[in-house]
């Protein structure tokens, strides 16, 4: 049956753990913008699965993508609704699908899959995806937009970022890092000695938010030779009348 299940899907399931451990700020959930097909709300997969704590690859040449959470294994094929959870082949209504490089997933089975609950909001289109202490609230409404946060704000937070990846010529951390990053954040970096991503990101960057979290993302072919693309996500909050750092996040693009 193994043998059988790696040939169906053309993947092992060896799955990189680049992802740190998450925590957001005031308890925030981390929210993304998902869409609805056909009745079905889907949402970004790699996104979805850094929300909730899992590892996700992606396979370029199998067009696919695997997620991996505790001793769950999740593998979707890009237009198939066959899925592989763990040992057993099973059928989704709505297939994983490519849309401009960004994989979507129906919200409803890789949050079960991965062992959490989902609270439905009807009167605001909001669906929150839940797993242990984390939180994805996902959105099929425009509520993010790239104007909430100043070119100047987002280009000194990628600067700090890019700081943050080696810690050994920074004397006083914290203190250096505290009009930046959260208390959370600037803890855990202690803790780790920086980023697991050593190389800065000098990349263009897309971002997004609204009124109290946001994104910075960016995607390089240089940071991690083990990996054809890493993107790295700049999980942000505002707090007291500034933006804040709160977690990055690493996934391989293309392993």
């Amino acid at each position: 049956m193994k043998k059988t299940i790696i040939a169906l899907f053309g993947i092992t399931l060896t799955a990189a753990a680049l992802l740190p451990n998450q925590s957001y700020a005031d308890n925030q959930p981390f929210v993304i913008q998902g869409k609805t097909v056909d009745g079905r709300t889907l949402v970004p997969v790699r996104y979805i699965s850094a929300g909730l704590g899992a590892d996700v690859k992606w396979n370029q040449q199998a067009k696919t993508v695997s997620v991996l959470q505790g001793d769950t294994h999740v593998i979707l094929k890009v237009d198939s609704n066959k899925v592989l959870l763990n040992d057993k082949i099973i059928t989704i209504d709505v297939p994983a699908r490519n849309e401009k490089g960004v994989i979507y997933v129906p919200i409803r089975f890789i949050g079960q899959a991965l062992g959490g609950t989902i609270a439905w909001n009807s009167s605001n289109r909001t669906a929150d995806v839940s797993l242990g202490d984390k939180q994805v609230r996902v959105t099929t409404e425009s509520t993010f937009n790239t104007s909430k946060i100043p070119q100047a704000t987002l280009n000194t937070l990628i600067q700090k970022a890019n700081e943050a990846a080696d810690l050994s010529s920074i004397a006083q951390i914290r203190t250096h890092f505290k009009p930046y990053f959260t208390d959370s954040f600037i803890n855990r970096l202690i803790q780790q000695r920086g980023l697991k991503i050593k190389a800065p990101f000098n990349e263009i960057a897309y971002s997004n938010s609204n009124d109290k979290v946001g994104q910075i993302t960016q995607t390089s072919t240089t940071a991690d030779k083990t990996a054809y693309a890493i993107e790295r996500t700049i999980v942000l909050t505002y707090s007291k009348d500034r933006w804040l750092v709160d977690s990055i996040v690493f996934t391989t693009l293309f392993p």
